[in-house]
């Protein structure tokens, strides 16, 4: 589909002299370079740990995500560009509105069914293929601002306004670029948090603290200090229970009893789980 809207997009722009079809097409094209990378990302994260990926290569994952979204955002940002300096000099001369009606309908049908079967076939899977689905619903929304723009052109071409419409083709594609941008520029900012290892989001932190809590409270336990960090579909944890002193000796059987609950109460939260729990007398350790 990619490849379809990649040579659909750049032929047709150039047939007809529209900056925004062309832009569209060249989108279309970067997506298929950018579901490549997502492709060989997730072969990746597939291979086993070794000696050189010790903790996995689940950093992968956000790595890829981030690229992506950085791409996406510099193609919004040319786009915006070389259509402000075309709004400069006089806009575009295009006068096949008729013709960029038939694509905007083309593009926007197609699109909507290829983010509709990767948003409904995809819900649950990794954020590369969430990535993907979003991708699809901008080239949407491109499409119908695409449409738009042709139907605005031909409606005003025959009226008082019509030197207005060399310009609307240009404007189009800053509304267009200027609405979608706030998507990938927002899952760049989460996968950077990723990378950099910062806390997950608020909720799967109250998960995690309930979940704990509950065992502190059940075990007798005098506290318990936790860490976290989303990485991809992988959740690192860190849990450090503060024992009561005096509380007597416990074998290590019970302790793995504790770490084996806490894997069965972690786990609905549907991540792939890196679990580490150490249990200390002093809290300094925690």
């Amino acid at each position: 589909m990619g490849v379809f809207f990649a040579v659909l997009g750049v032929g047709w722009g150039l047939a007809i002299q529209s900056g925004v079809i062309l832009f569209d097409g060249i989108y279309s094209g970067m997506s298929i370079i950018l579901t490549m990378l997502s492709i060989v990302a997730m072969q990746l994260l597939k291979q086993p740990d070794d000696d050189t990926f010790q903790f996995g290569r689940m950093a992968f994952e956000p790595l890829v995500v981030a690229f992506k979204s950085l791409v996406i955002i510099a193609v919004c940002l040319y786009g915006i560009v070389t259509s402000a300096i075309a709004i400069q000099h006089g806009g575009e001369d295009n006068t096949d509105a008729l013709g960029g009606i038939v694509y905007g309908a083309v593009s926007i049908s197609a699109c909507l069914f290829s983010w509709y079967y990767l948003k409904s076939r995809g819900d649950g899977m990794p954020d590369l293929v969430q990535a993907e689905s979003e991708q699809w619903l901008m080239d949407t929304v491109l499409s119908a601002a695409v449409m738009a723009s042709f139907i605005a052109s031909y409606l005003v071409a025959n009226t008082g306004w019509a030197h207005l419409v060399p310009y609307i083709d240009p404007a189009m594609v800053v509304l267009g670029s200027c609405f979608f941008i706030r998507m990938p520029a927002a899952r760049f900012v989460a996968s950077v948090r990723e990378l950099l290892l910062a806390a997950p989001d608020n909720e799967i932190q109250q998960q995690l603290a309930d979940q704990v809590d509950e065992v502190v409270r059940a075990r007798g336990f005098a506290d318990a200090v936790v860490r976290s960090s989303k990485i991809g579909r992988e959740l690192a944890v860190d849990i450090a229970f503060v024992g009561r002193t005096g509380a007597g000796p416990v074998e290590l059987e019970e302790l793995d009893r504790i770490r084996s609950e806490m894997e069965q109460r972690l786990s609905p939260l549907g991540f792939k789980l890196w679990m580490n729990i150490l249990f200390t007398l002093d809290r300094r350790w925690a």
